[in-house]
Parts: C-alpha cells; sequence; structure tokens
C-alpha cells in the first residue's frame, strides 16, 4: 500500500475526545473516526487491524472444531420478550418499529437468535454437543462513551455459544473455549488474568472474565497478594476487619447534628468510630422499596445486592420516595421507625455490633446506642451487599491481604445451563426418549475493544507499538531524497514475497516521514536514501538500534 494514496493520514493536533491514550493515538494515527458518541468508522488501517484479530479468533477456534455462522445484526422483539429480557435491558436496547409493521431491536448480544437456531436444528443427544460462532456488530444504548473504543455504543464481538447434553459436557466445552481464548490473548500480545465474574444480564450459573492490566481501564480486579484469589470487584469477597464492642447496652437517644451526613464528619461530631456508624439507602426494587443497612466505611454493592434479591429493576429511591417514607430529607434514613412494609437488609460487617448509630428517620438527626432486639429486629441472616476494600484480608487463604487493579476486559465466558433453552423450548430428545433443555454456554471477545487495550499496553511517547500479530502491515518503508527508484523496486519485492508492506511515498521531509512512522506503529521500519546507497535500513519499532542490510539479506529476514 503506497502512504500517499491511503484514507485516512496521520493528525498532528491534539484530539480533544478522551483521556486515554489509546483513543488519542488512534486517532491521530488515522485508525478510526467518530461518526457519532460512541459509533466509529474503522479507515484502512483500523480495518487491517480487525482483520488480523478477526483471523486469530477464527484461527483458534477452528483448531477445536467450533463451526462459524452469522446471524442478523436486527432482531425482532418477539425474540426477546420471549426469553424474559426484552424488560430487563430495555435501558440498553435500540428499539424501533418497521413501517411494514412489527418491533425490532439492534442486537446487543445474540443468544435469543442463536437458541432459536438450536430449537429448528437440535432434535436429538446425537446433534450434541456443538460449538457456533459468529464475528459480528452488536449495539448497546449505553448512557456514558467517553474511553474511545473501551467503552462504546456500536462495537464488534466474537461471540461463541455452546450446546450440550448436560453439566459435565458444558463444563468441558467452556473449558475448551476458555483455553481457545488463552491462545488468542497469548498470540495478540496479551498477558491476562483470568478472574471470578457477574453474570449480569446474559444470566446463567457462574462466568469468568479474560482481563488485562491498565491504568486506563475503568473494570477494577482483587487479587490476592498471598495465594491465587483473584475476582472482580463486582463478585469479590475479603474479610472485614472486626472491631471490640462495648459490654453494656446503653439507652438510645437521638442527637441534633444539623447538616451533617458524611461519616467521617459525622463519627468526629459524635466522637465514636466510623466502624460504629450506619449507611442507611433505600432502594427501588421492582414494584416495592426496601433498605439496606452497611457498616458505615463500607459502599453498598449492588451487584451483589441485585443478585442476591433476583429483581428486574435495582435502583436507588427518588428523593420524593425517601422524603415520603423516612419523613425526613436524604441522608437521615435509619431502620428505627421505618415502615413495617419496608425490608431491611443488613450486610454482615453489621452483625454483633452494640450502640451503633444510625439515622433517625428525622432531618439533622442520628440515633445512637441503637441495638438489635430492641430498637431494630435483629434479621434471619446478614448478607454480603458491601464492597469490599484493598488491603483486607483473603477470604480464601484468611492471611494475604487484597488489592485493587485498574483493568481493561478482553473477554467473558458464561455458564448458561439452561434459561434460555427452558424460557424458548429449546429441546432435545435424550438416549431415553425423553425431552430436555439443551445444556448452553456463551463466550464473547470485544474485537474492537482489542484495538484499544493493545495500545495501552503497547505504545511509547512517539505513538502505538503494534505487536506483530496485530499490526496493519509487517513493514513501513520509507524513501528519502535519491532513494525513490530504489525504494520502489524493494517495495514490489515485498509484495510478490506477500510481505505486508506500508510504502511511505510522499514528498515530506525525513522528520515528518519518521515521526509518523513512530506514530502509526509499524513492528518494523525500512529506510532506502542516497545515504544507504545498495543497502537498507532496518529499525524495530520497540528498538533503538538502526542495522544496514543487503537487500538480499534483507528479504531472508523477513521471510
Amino acid at each position: 500500500m503506497r502512504y500517499s494514496k491511503l484514507i485516512g493520514k496521520t493528525k498532528r493536533q491534539k484530539m480533544q475526545t478522551s483521556n486515554a491514550v489509546s483513543h488519542q493515538l488512534l486517532l491521530k494515527a488515522g485508525f478510526i473516526t467518530p461518526v457519532a458518541a460512541g459509533i466509529y468508522s474503522f479507515l484502512p488501517l483500523g480495518f487491517r487491524v480487525l482483520e488480523k484479530v478477526d483471523h486469530i479468533i477464527k484461527e483458534e477456534l477452528e483448531k477445536r472444531g467450533v463451526q462459524h455462522l452469522i446471524m442478523p445484526f436486527v432482531h425482532p422483539a418477539a425474540l426477546w420478550k420471549e426469553s424474559g429480557r426484552f424488560g430487563k435491558m430495555k435501558r440498553i436496547l435500540a428499539v424501533f418499529k418497521a413501517q411494514h409493521g412489527g418491533e425490532y431491536l439492534l442486537a446487543p448480544t445474540h443468544e435469543e437468535t442463536v437458541t432459536d437456531i438450536a430449537r429448528k436444528f437440535v432434535i436429538s443427544y446425537k446433534d450434541l454437543p456443538c460449538i457456533v460462532n459468529q464475528n459480528q456488530w452488536k449495539y448497546r444504548d449505553e448512557i456514558r462513551v467517553n474511553a474511545g473504543l473501551l467503552r462504546t455504543r456500536e462495537f464488534l464481538m466474537q461471540d461463541a455459544y455452546s450446546f450440550d447434553i448436560d453439566e459435565k459436557g458444558l463444563e468441558e466445552s467452556f473449558a475448551l473455549i476458555s483455553d481457545a481464548y488463552k491462545a488468542i490473548f497469548l498470540k495478540m500480545g496479551f498477558e491476562t488474568v483470568v478472574v471470578k465474574a457477574d453474570s449480569g444480564a446474559i444470566g446463567g450459573s457462574g462466568s469468568e472474565e479474560f482481563m488485562v492490566l491498565s491504568s486506563a481501564g475503568e473494570d477494577k480486579i482483587i487479587v490476592c497478594d498471598s495465594c491465587q484469589y483473584k475476582a472482580n470487584l463486582e463478585t469479590a469477597e475479603s474479610i472485614s476487619p472486626s472491631y471490640p464492642q462495648e459490654k453494656d447496652i446503653k439507652l438510645m437517644r437521638a442527637v441534633l447534628g444539623k447538616g451533617i451526613i458524611g461519616v467521617e464528619e459525622l463519627a468526629k461530631f459524635l466522637n465514636i468510630p466510623i466502624y460504629q456508624t450506619t449507611k442507611t439507602l433505600l432502594y427501588q426494587v421492582d414494584n416495592q422499596v426496601i433498605a439496606v443497612c452497611v457498616r458505615g466505611e463500607y459502599q453498598i454493592n449492588e451487584t451483589k445486592l441485585h443478585n442476591y434479591l433476583k429483581c428486574t429493576i435495582l435502583a436507588l429511591a427518588s428523593e420524593d420516595t425517601v422524603k415520603k417514607l423516612t419523613k425526613a430529607k436524604v441522608g437521615y434514613a435509619g431502620p428505627v421507625g421505618l415502615p413495617k412494609n419496608i425490608k431491611i437488609i443488613w450486610d454482615l460487617t453489621t452483625k454483633d455490633r452494640i450502640n451503633f448509630e444510625a439515622g433517625a428517620n428525622k432531618t439533622d438527626y442520628h440515633n445512637l446506642n441503637v441495638n438489635f432486639d430492641r430498637d431494630v429486629t435483629k434479621p434471619e441472616e446478614f448478607i454480603d451487599v458491601r464492597l469490599i476494600k484493598s488491603g483486607e484480608n483473603c477470604i480464601k487463604c484468611k492471611k494475604g491481604k487484597i488489592k485493587e487493579l485498574n483493568t481493561i476486559e478482553l473477554g467473558h465466558v458464561f455458564k448458561l445451563g439452561t434459561i434460555y433453552s427452558e424460557a424458548m423450548a429449546a429441546n432435545f430428545i435424550d438416549k431415553k426418549g425423553k425431552s430436555k433443555p439443551i445444556v448452553m454456554g456463551c463466550y464473547g471477545i470485544g474485537m474492537t475493544r482489542i484495538l484499544s487495550a493493545a495500545i495501552e499496553q503497547h505504545h511509547d511517547d512517539k505513538g502505538i507499538m503494534w505487536p506483530k500479530e496485530i499490526a496493519p502491515f509487517l513493514v513501513q518503508l520509507i524513501s528519502l531524497s535519491g532513494g525513490e527508484k530504489n525504494a520502489e523496486k524493494l517495495y514490489h519485492k515485498l509484495m510478490e514475497k506477500n510481505i505486508e508492506v506500508l510504502w511511505d511515498d510522499r514528498d515530506e521531509s525525513a522528520g515528518v516521514k519518521f515521526a509518523d512512522a513512530d506514530l502509526i506503529g509499524i513492528p518494523i521500519r525500512l529506510v532506502v536514501s542516497n545515504k544507504t546507497g545498495d543497502k537498507v535500513e532496518l529499525k524495530y519499532r520497540n528498538k533503538k538500534d538502526i542495522q544496514l542490510y543487503s537487500e538480499s539479506r534483507l528479504l531472508e529476514i523477513l521471510k
């Protein structure tokens, strides 16, 4: 490819968009261009990287017997209503009505469509096991899109689906695809961390994420410094510190603390430790309101709460609802005196406390010396609904300390079980002639996200440093004054040997061409000029040294 003819040249100015380094570089180097918020066109350089990613994924999956297909980007809403997810995921669905009638949506994922295929073509146990895959576009109407390709509305995704006769078969399929993912990411130049994760709106009995460490990542994981425990922050557990409690139960009293809401300020004002304070938040859960209480130093983990409640809707109660139920401004809710129909969920950290603080359900007032059984009913069980903190003891080995790391999620694998096959009547006939639901799994890689993740891990202050396997070209050829004819000859020889080459044939200075080569990040730079004579200058993007080679020797190196 001649750079002079390339659509999508480099740009000099800083892009006023995302703070993510990868996004700045993708825009400046001419790999992508924005169309709308969270929607991008992939220019020739970006498309070539996507093609490399696509090839690696398909190659590794085909080695393991996975079949490729393609499913539509537009789905009838009826399929999603049949599975029960139309209402649950409506917040991110792009729904529209066709002119001829009928309700449709842009695919955020393809579980419904692939289950529809399975119920049409999987008849008996003889058709199983089976794994199918597609690399297809998705659309999710995300509220926040501010990290370039790391968080978009439209994205390219690899999604595979497994079909088995039982849980044992699912475990085997799950292990097979997990193994493929490790090979895929390794080939692309990533070192991944596999962590236990939440299944979210996809559902199922369990899931794992493939993460890469990055300060630009929005996903947080927890790792233990002593054992192999790793988990997504949303699902992570730890041992919270326990503190000594007073022996004598004191009389509960309401204390005026005008305008004091924050736990640190409150603890200081009341002259009590923070762990004796209580956060009480009211949530709208489907058609009812509940209260959740955690120890003051913690935040509520809404993923854990959602999984415990198994609800469709979970959101903080509105200000009007809080005022109506507590008779107070937001920030003064507490468990004592709430309406009897309000269920209270107590976090594990609130267990065994004596004389603790809680909101008084009265503006500017706080109850001191609250106790279970006397002032508020002690729950039958305490539930883990807190967001854990770095530095706490590991739940697995008990002695190690956990720490929080920023990561980018590259892949996610799910054990779906029979939630979709049961909802959509995707059954098979077993050896005994009995009809049973197909046991399913699903497995996804964010393909467009890989471009940003690779750059976050492979760049310097000059630009991108693409791993060889996913670089748009292997070689960037630069011709300088006096080297044009030799460069053109070398260009054609490289193409004859199927060596991917981008030739910068522009009438620009050496400084401009070198800066652009560093920005674009192609692994090997070749320079031909009057100074190199009949030799060629070779430099690897990730190294400083420069070597001179004869043309014949160079072609041997590049084979």
